[in-house]
């Protein structure tokens, strides 16, 4: 087997990819092609495919719920980047088919494709890497940003998932090492939900959601894509890590400030009470609140919080990573996405 590890990029070696299509997945697929990997991504019979098209990606149709199938898309690859999940429900049970079978399902499959990968102690192990989320944290403000020390209190169905899927993967004795990154709010280029907050600030205007926040960690997609595949090729890394950008969370008038440099003007922030969202989310019904972004009640719970920020530096310091954009460069980097794109 093809070593993943010394940051050097394992030329030739095959690394399976789950959620490919999607936001974070389809960047971690363009890092992992650029460092020199084969990838193998997972898809549906009804994946977009938009971000793969033209890449060398070998797409295979897999249920991540099903043995067989996940034995068959781990034979013959030497990694991978479980970015698979759902992060917006009706209802728990969702959650937890999406985040914590498949990772089960998967696990027991790379057990089997990887038993003569070497073990876990070994210089050239298999590596499994789940991308997890910051919710698996629980909430952390500006004063305390989330480490990897701390206990985790997840506050939402969608974090409780994440944090069972965590700990089948970091509990478990693999034969394989096993990593897992918990990224907070990411936004950049192909993600469609940052869009009406990109609206709102050429427009001259931001939002302040609820009143308890003090702050929030931010990261470009394509940074966290990096950060992933850093995991991938770092042999000691073990356990969660949290990823940042440089700058450990940012307040309302930071926030602020990044947008303003991004559109070219004085941006004003408008207080959003989340009573408003509470009876926005009740008239809209369960089934289309749960579907937004914004309305369903995991992300409501989250606006009423402390705050969601954590300290990247294990990360940087067992991996030699480093973000490539702060907020302002990454929010102009998207802005000029969408442009492109004709989304604006």
């Amino acid at each position: 087997m093809n070593s993943v590890n010394g940051n050097t990029g394992a030329r030739g070696l095959r690394v399976a990819l789950t959620g490919a299509t999607g936001f974070l997945g389809s960047h971690i697929a363009d890092v992992l092609l650029a460092r020199g990997y084969q990838v193998r991504a997972s898809v549906r019979t009804t994946s977009n495919l938009r971000w793969l098209d033209g890449k060398p990606v070998e797409t295979v149709v897999v249920d991540l719920t099903d043995p067989e199938d996940c034995t068959r898309f781990l034979a013959g690859t030497g990694g991978l980047i479980h970015c698979a999940g759902v992060v917006s429900a009706p209802a728990r049970k969702i959650y937890y088919t999406a985040n914590v079978t498949s990772t089960e399902t998967l696990l027991a499959a790379a057990a089997g494709a990887w038993a003569g990968c070497g073990n876990a102690g070994d210089e050239d192990p298999a590596a499994f890497i789940l991308i997890s989320s910051l919710a698996a944290h629980g909430p952390a403000g500006l004063d305390r940003p989330a480490l990897e020390t701390d206990a985790c209190r997840p506050i939402t169905d969608y974090g409780r998932s994440k944090l069972a899927a965590e700990k089948l993967v970091t509990r478990g004795e693999w034969t394989f090492r096993t990593a897992v990154l918990r990224p907070p709010s990411l936004y950049g280029p192909r993600d469609a939900e940052f869009l009406p907050l990109i609206r709102m600030a050429i427009r001259g205007w931001t939002g302040r959601l609820g009143s308890r926040m003090t702050g929030l960690s931010l990261v470009d997609g394509r940074d966290a894509a990096a950060a992933a595949v850093a995991l991938l090729e770092t042999g000691s890394a073990t356990g969660p890590f949290f990823v940042d950008d440089g700058r450990t969370g940012y307040d309302w008038p930071a926030m602020a400030e990044a947008l303003g440099r991004m559109a070219g003007r004085r941006i004003r922030t408008l207080p959003v009470p989340l009573g408003l969202l509470k009876f926005i989310s009740r008239l809209a019904g369960s089934s289309r609140a749960a579907r937004s972004a914004i309305l369903n009640r995991d992300r409501i719970r989250d606006l009423d919080s402390v705050g969601w920020v954590c300290d990247g530096s294990r990360l940087n310091t067992e991996t030699g990573f480093r973000a490539k954009r702060d907020a302002a460069r990454g929010f102009t980097e998207t802005l000029d996405f969408y442009r492109e794109e004709g989304w604006l």
